[in-house]
């Protein structure tokens, strides 16, 4: 695994924030929303909630897909509580929110877990393939065929999330993926993902020599790009 946030080039701060370590068997972004300091506050609950709730996993346990994809969303609900808590204490808070996508890797599984609009992509057999699914006020548009997504009303429309953790109520979205030796596990938050399309993600990822330099330039072209918003990515090599 390798990953990289940077707070672009506009943003005078980061609401990103990522979690991983190959031991825990977690990979994990989320990009935070709200005013004041709330954005990064509710990305860093979120990651430090879902992240201490699968460490409570007990290596046998790792082999039980119902209770690890049970301990997920538990996690994932126990960070919404949180989020929510803490918003409603301090009223400085009180809009912060936060995307996130997370994965976890089982023996021969990874358990794929996604709110809001950050992304999962697979790199496999020369290709790539976006696993999460958007929830965003354009993407159920699109998918409904009422807007074209490169119309000025989606510019427009961009930045509205349709889910996030914060919300009264959350949905989140799980996948089993089986893991194939040599599949690339990629996660971002939107400031990666509005500037580089998914050819320019697999062309860096298969050039680049290790996933720590793939994550490097990937961060360094959005920056290039303008760099209009924090940017988060993350890799994992199943091998």
């Amino acid at each position: 695994m390798a990953a990289l946030t940077h707070k672009g080039r506009v943003r005078d701060h980061n609401e990103d924030a990522l979690y991983f370590d190959v031991r825990d068997r977690v990979l994990i972004v989320c990009d935070g929303m709200g005013g004041h300091a709330g954005g990064h506050i509710a990305s860093e609950l979120a990651v430090q909630v879902v992240s201490n709730g699968l460490k409570q996993l007990k290596p046998h346990e790792w082999n039980d897909e119902e209770r690890v994809i049970e301990t997920v969303k538990n996690a994932v609900f126990g960070a919404n509580d949180h989020i929510l808590n803490r918003s409603r204490i301090e009223p400085a808070l009180s809009d912060m929110g936060t995307t996130i996508v997370a994965l976890a890797f089982m023996r021969d599984r990874v358990i794929t877990t996604n709110v809001g609009d950050s992304r999962i992509y697979r790199i496999a057999s020369g290709g790539i393939e976006q696993v999460s699914q958007d929830h965003s006020l354009v993407a159920e548009r699109v998918r409904a065929g009422l807007l074209d997504p490169d119309s000025d009303e989606a510019a427009l429309l961009g930045n509205i999330v349709t889910r996030a953790l914060g919300m009264d109520q959350v949905t989140v979205d799980i996948t089993v993926e089986d893991l194939v030796a040599g599949d690339v596990y990629l996660l971002c938050s939107d400031g990666l993902s509005d500037l580089i399309n998914e050819s320019e993600m697999l062309a860096v990822v298969q050039g680049a020599s290790s996933l720590e330099q793939a994550c490097l330039t990937m961060v360094e072209l959005a920056n290039h790009r303008g760099g209009i918003d924090n940017i988060t990515v993350a890799l994992a090599r199943t091998d």
